[in-house]
């Protein structure tokens, strides 16, 4: 039997800069990137911001500096209001109504259509009714926020 065994390249400075693996090490990793990787090309990972009341879903549009974000049709979003919710966002949000874009429904409000918001972050506070970080609410399926997923760095 043979020994897994991983070797190093290094720099003159003794620094690693890359790694020899058996194949067998490798093929399991290549394995396991296949079954974090679920998307299909074409397809948009969906982060996910869930409140007490409120279940959204979306994914980032444009730049990763600077994304946009797109809101499924089906999310749901907080009736309640906070005091300190910015202007713009009640603004927004009877807009939305006004629009039919988000319909009352009982407890909370419906996105009857997919809207693009200009940020995360007014997505992410117009769904919970108060100020919140879109880059740190929105979550993937493997738990990864969009902040630690890269959006929002330069």
């Amino acid at each position: 039997m043979l020994k897994k065994q991983v070797n190093f390249i290094v720099d003159s400075q003794g620094n690693r800069i890359a790694a020899v693996v058996p194949i067998d090490i490798y093929d399991e990793i290549m394995t396991l990137q296949k079954a974090l990787w679920t998307n299909k090309p074409g397809e948009r990972e969906l982060y996910r911001f869930m409140v007490k009341d409120a279940e959204a879903s979306g994914y980032p549009v444009g730049q990763r500096y600077k994304p946009g974000f797109m809101v499924t049709q089906g999310s749901t979003a907080s009736l309640e209001q906070a005091g300190s919710l910015r202007q713009a966002v009640i603004d927004l949000r009877n807009n939305l109504l006004v629009k039919g874009v988000l319909v009352r429904t009982g407890n909370n409000y419906l996105f009857a259509d997919d809207y693009l918001f200009n940020s995360p972050s007014l997505a992410a506070s117009l769904i919970a009714g108060n100020n919140r970080s879109g880059l740190d609410a929105w979550s993937n399926d493997a738990g990864f926020t969009l902040k630690q997923s890269g959006f929002g760095k330069k």
